[in-house]
């Protein structure tokens, strides 16, 4: 069940100034990304667009700039399947900023086949959910001193965009002790990783909001609505079956109403006021998911065994909310 608000419904006309506002968003060349970068950056904001491809980011930006000229714009170099380089991207944006007001993490992939990274993880898990942690808590130091420099509880946020296969595709919770879902085979398997990860997305925005928002920083999940994507490519020979079950989440017609759930969780104080839930286009609070975010225990876990994949690659967090305590 959803609750459904009867407020009007969120316009990119109610986004108040973003001036002065650093953002970062994955994947932010394309599709969804490249609406949402460019609405943030209309607003006044100076976005990173995190992607491996410099030449197609630095596109983006030429096409973005076509008709506003001074939109402030830079790549970012972010490899998802490659740990390391997360650290390095992280360096990257430390040396060039000293603060993040907005991180949205809305890069992955979709039904991808069978595949592991060089790091050992199936590679929607690491893409989709392992790796946007590893970004996410690497730059939480900027993210707190962002919020400690606005003096506003409600200033900094991070989006996690899932899905609403987390819950007609993935399993009933997540699987713990085997996360690469390594048993699930059939032509449907790639699907069910792939709700798999989205899943923990959705968690791990809960997990971050209940650890970082006494320090001013809170976390959000989104279903974006389904449009046509390069997500899709990966389908092969279900495509067609796949693409009828998930036209029935509710298909969006454009990018720009895709990035509509993103703007609204990045920008509104509607959404503070809901900070970790999980959230349909367009600011519908969806209820499927408090199964999961009200468990402390699947909250915990899930946190865990993020940290614990990181640590055995090198990761090391500095627990921020002892610091401030």
């Amino acid at each position: 069940m959803m609750n459904c608000h009867k407020e009007p419904e969120f316009q990119i006309r109610d986004m108040a100034s973003l001036r002065g506002y650093i953002a970062i968003v994955t994947g932010g060349n394309s599709g969804i990304g490249y609406e949402t970068t460019l609405q943030l950056a209309l607003k006044g904001a100076r976005v990173y667009i995190a992607s491996r491809s410099s030449e197609r980011v630095n596109k983006a930006i030429s096409e973005m700039r076509q008709n506003s000229p001074d939109l402030d714009l830079h790549f970012l170099k972010l490899d998802l399947q490659d740990l390391q380089s997360i650290k390095s991207t992280a360096a990257d944006f430390m040396s060039r900023e000293n603060r993040l007001d907005l991180l949205i993490n809305n890069a992955g992939i979709m039904a991808s086949p069978w595949q592991l990274t060089k790091d050992g993880f199936e590679v929607q898990w690491q893409t989709c959910f392992l790796s946007h942690h590893a970004l996410t808590m690497s730059l939480m130091p900027l993210l707190v001193a962002a919020a400690q420099t606005s003096g506003r509880m409600d200033h900094v946020r991070i989006v996690n965009v899932a899905s609403d296969m987390a819950f007609r595709m993935g399993p009933e919770a997540i699987n713990y002790q085997d996360p690469n879902l390594t048993d699930v085979t059939g032509q449907l398997a790639p699907w069910r990783r792939y709700g798999h990860c989205k899943q923990a997305s959705i968690i791990a925005a809960k997990a971050i909001t209940e650890r970082y928002q006494p320090l001013g920083v809170t976390a959000y999940s989104l279903h974006p609505g389904l449009i046509k994507s390069g997500l899709q490519s990966h389908s092969n020979n279900i495509f067609g079956a796949m693409t009828r079950v998930a036209m029935k989440v509710g298909p969006t017609s454009t990018p720009l109403e895709g990035s509509m759930n993103s703007l609204f969780c990045a920008t509104t104080s509607q959404a503070y006021e809901h900070a970790g839930r999980y959230y349909v286009p367009v600011q519908k609070l969806d209820d499927r998911a408090n199964k999961w975010l009200d468990d402390p225990q699947t909250v915990g876990k899930l946190w865990d065994l993020a940290n614990k994949q990181l640590k055995e690659h090198g990761f090391v967090f500095e627990d921020l909310p002892r610091c401030y305590a």
